[in-house]
């Protein structure tokens, strides 16, 4: 799929992750991204799970609340052909993503997450609670795995749930990561 473009509805409520950025979290997965699900419950412009899926995912779970936004994802994947391996939901990440891993738990308990956890940035303020109680579900639902959280410069990661954080700058951005078996769960 290299060199293939996605097409971004230009929605002003979806913040692209810039490409440097999307390189270097790739990077720090590694290549622990082969053969594992992906969680993209902010799906954005979608290009997380499809960039996934090219680097070895076997799959990807995404979800996305604005429905004009999921279509667009939606439109991308069908014509990048990869509708048999990348699953879209609308909704709120928030009420439907638990659904989503006990599934996906139940069908392959083996197999390794990844876990893209990049919602708004605002969100890192006026959601935190709720993006922890996400961190700790993911972490209680299936230790197997990473977690990368993408967040701007402004957010102290000391907020994040208690975890072994890996916490790295990018110009205005920091990707955190931390293996899922390193949250401490309340």
């Amino acid at each position: 799929m290299r060199g293939r473009k996605v097409r971004y509805n230009g929605d002003r409520s979806t913040r692209p992750m810039r490409d440097s950025v999307r390189e270097s979290l790739f990077n720090l997965i590694g290549q622990r991204i082969k053969g594992s699900i992906v969680f993209d419950p902010f799906g954005g412009t979608g290009v997380l799970a499809i960039e996934s899926i090219s680097r070895g995912a076997s799959r990807a779970v995404t979800m996305e609340q604005n429905r004009r936004t999921l279509e667009q994802i939606r439109q991308n994947v069908a014509d990048l052909d990869l509708t048999d391996r990348i699953s879209l939901t609308a909704g709120d990440a928030f009420r439907g993503l638990g659904a989503l891993m006990h599934q996906a738990h139940a069908e392959e308990p083996d197999t390794p997450w990844v876990f893209l956890m990049c919602p708004p940035y605002e969100m890192f303020q006026s959601r935190i609670k709720d993006l922890n109680r996400m961190i700790c579900f993911a972490a209680e639902a299936h230790p197997h795995g990473v977690l990368v959280a993408e967040c701007d410069n402004f957010f102290d990661t000391a907020e994040l749930t208690a975890a072994e954080w890996d916490v790295r700058k990018y110009g205005i951005t920091q990707l955190a990561l931390t293996e899922l078996s390193s949250v401490q769960l309340p």
